[in-house]
């Protein structure tokens, strides 16, 4: 499944659907729409299909906004320390790895583009010293993940909005990210 609207908000109008043969649906919340439309759907012969994802793809075109990315990494609660949430993100990328499933390295002139970004980029946020044996946990996934690759940028920090390790993540080819907090010159937004 793509984007889906974030279900814990109230879609600017309201919960409605407008059906492929014209007929606006409108419930009073995401169950009844979906209700609404099943029924409307069995009493004149339609096939029923994917309403959840119908419905989704409608109000993502319109309020991309107001939708949320498919599941990805468990995201670390941005309450956590940027240390937590970079190990949880290193983490997820080496799981894929194990997994024959890490996604390809670009370009060495791709990978420096990306860091002459991020190296620029006021969302960088820099790993706290408190706790060594994170950072020591951060070197030895990064020489993993990296292998022989040399390092586009080796003074990059961590992305505070996406909590990834940037050190990393330029050299990766990553789907983008549309977190509207990511400043509009960032790689990792949509083109």
């Amino acid at each position: 499944m793509g984007f889906s609207f974030n279900p814990n908000l109230y879609p600017p109008d309201g919960y409605t659907f407008d059906d492929a043969d014209g007929v606006k649906h409108r419930g009073d919340s995401w169950r009844d729409l979906f209700r609404l439309i099943r029924e409307y759907r069995v009493r004149n012969g339609k096939p029923e299909g994917d309403i959840e994802a119908e419905v989704n793809t409608q109000h993502c075109a319109k309020y991309s906004g107001l939708c949320q990315a498919p599941p990805g990494p468990p995201p670390a609660p941005l309450s956590a320390g940027i240390n937590h949430r970079v190990l949880n993100w290193l983490s997820h990328v080496l799981t894929n790895r194990r997994q024959n499933s890490t996604p390809a390295h670009v370009s060495v002139a791709e990978a420096t583009r990306r860091a002459a970004i991020c190296a620029l980029c006021p969302r960088q946020q820099s790993l706290s010293t408190a706790c060594e044996a994170c950072l020591s946990s951060i070197r030895d996934a990064r020489k993993v993940i990296l292998a022989e690759t040399t390092p586009a940028n080796r003074s990059l920090h961590p992305c505070g909005v996406l909590g990834e390790d940037t050190f990393v993540s330029v050299h990766l080819n990553l789907k983008p990210e549309a977190d509207p907090a990511l400043p509009p010159p960032c790689w990792r937004r949509p083109q």
